[in-house]
């Protein structure tokens, strides 16, 4: 059999005509075997190979198959698996990751290797919505230990977490993600990495788009890539930012469809509502909600308002005070935030913010209020509200 550079090459010139976005971002990772490599992996300036696992995936399932697994690397890349952890469980982030690459992959018509992790019930979602679902499904012991990454960057160990994940295996290595070309954390190439694979996804869908070949689904991930959905204290700080200044613009992100931003001046945010969603279904988010709230208490000295509780009733409704934030869970009914809405109109109040942390399925009034809504949501498979703008909080 020709040995696998020359596999590889055959691969990308048979993408190129057959599937010239993958195949155009595919010339972009120089191959090079690596016998310490178990698999195959990137971390998104080269293609590092096995070759005995190269020539496996010709030998089980021709070059289709190894065309399955250079897409799998090159959606990697392209959807910034490779820099985006952070601080979540470093197993759990893998097996989603490869989850919705495996789904793209097989949404090509392409092979896969046998046991890989793959599900129809993440199609069309991000590796972020993915890890919650995962997460959420561990037992709550497993949850918090998954939640807990050491310093190395690895998961703790406990045998019963390991137990409770699902069955399946990682296509290729990714025990070098996050890491520069030296093998360092936190390097300063990996921003410019992982900005230089925006723009190359950017020019290959352009591109594939005027020829009539961008697959199907493929521009709405480039869109996500492009203009990604906000994580909560970024659309927070939105808000705020151009309340700490008399003398600064900000233009709106376009990523806000409708932002109704007030006039501010130098004395900021006069009122603020934080909201919690405390019905049934959130339970298990109410402590990371406190803690939310707690931030942004703290983060924002300068917030005058109140804090609220709500589920089908309004539960709690006090002063925004930092030495006075209420821990206990007050609810556990169904969600209707009609009634806060009417709180906060009967008593007179006209917030520049209101901050609402929530699952997103709620009863929600039919007309939007004349001030600006934030709405945090726990997972990106949540409905969206009517109205407002939408973030996210992301679980860790």
């Amino acid at each position: 059999m020709p040995d696998s550079h020359y596999l590889i090459g055959k691969a990308r010139a048979r993408m190129l005509m057959k599937y010239p976005f993958f195949g155009s971002l595919a010339l972009f990772l120089q191959p090079r075997e690596d016998p310490s490599t178990p698999t195959m992996r990137t971390e998104g300036f080269e293609l590092i190979y096995h070759d005995d696992f190269v020539q496996g995936l010709v030998n089980t399932g021709g070059i289709a198959r190894l065309m399955g697994a250079l897409v799998h690397e090159v959606m990697h890349a392209v959807l910034q698996h490779i820099w985006r952890r952070g601080t979540r469980d470093k197993d759990l982030w893998d097996m989603a990751c490869d989850y919705v690459v495996n789904q793209i992959v097989k949404e090509q018509g392409l092979q896969l290797p046998p046991g890989v992790f793959i599900s129809d019930r993440f199609k069309g979602m991000t590796a972020d919505a993915v890890y919650n679902i995962l997460l959420q499904e561990l037992p709550p012991k497993s949850q918090g230990e998954a939640g807990n990454a050491s310093p190395s960057g690895q998961s703790c160990p406990d045998k019963h977490q390991q137990d409770k994940k699902p069955d399946g295996k990682l296509l290729d290595d990714h025990s070098r993600w996050g890491k520069s070309k030296s093998g360092q954390d936190e390097s300063t190439d990996s921003s410019a990495e992982a900005s230089t694979w925006k723009m190359r996804a950017a020019q290959a869908a352009q591109d594939a788009r005027q020829r009539g070949h961008l697959p199907a689904g493929m521009i709405q991930i480039i869109e996500n890539i492009l203009y990604p959905k906000l994580d909560w204290k970024q659309a927070l700080a939105s808000f705020v930012q151009p309340t700490r200044s008399d003398y600064t613009f900000i233009p709106p992100d376009r990523r806000f469809d409708y932002v109704f931003l007030p006039e501010f001046g130098s004395e900021g945010l006069e009122e603020v509502v934080v909201a919690i969603d405390t019905s049934g279904s959130v339970w298990r988010f109410y402590k990371q909600f406190i803690s939310e709230m707690v931030n942004i208490v703290y983060s924002y000295p300068e917030f005058k308002g109140y804090i609220a509780h709500c589920d089908t009733a309004v539960q709690l409704f006090q002063e925004l005070d930092p030495d006075n934030i209420p821990m206990q869970f007050k609810g556990g009914g169904g969600t209707n935030f009609r009634p806060l809405f009417q709180e906060i109109e009967k008593r007179g109040i006209s917030p520049s913010l209101m901050v609402l942390l929530t699952d997103g399925d709620a009863t929600l009034p039919k007309d939007p209020p004349h001030y600006p809504v934030l709405w945090v949501l726990t997972g990106e498979n949540q409905p969206i509200p009517h109205f407002g703008n939408v973030a996210y909080m992301y679980l860790e």
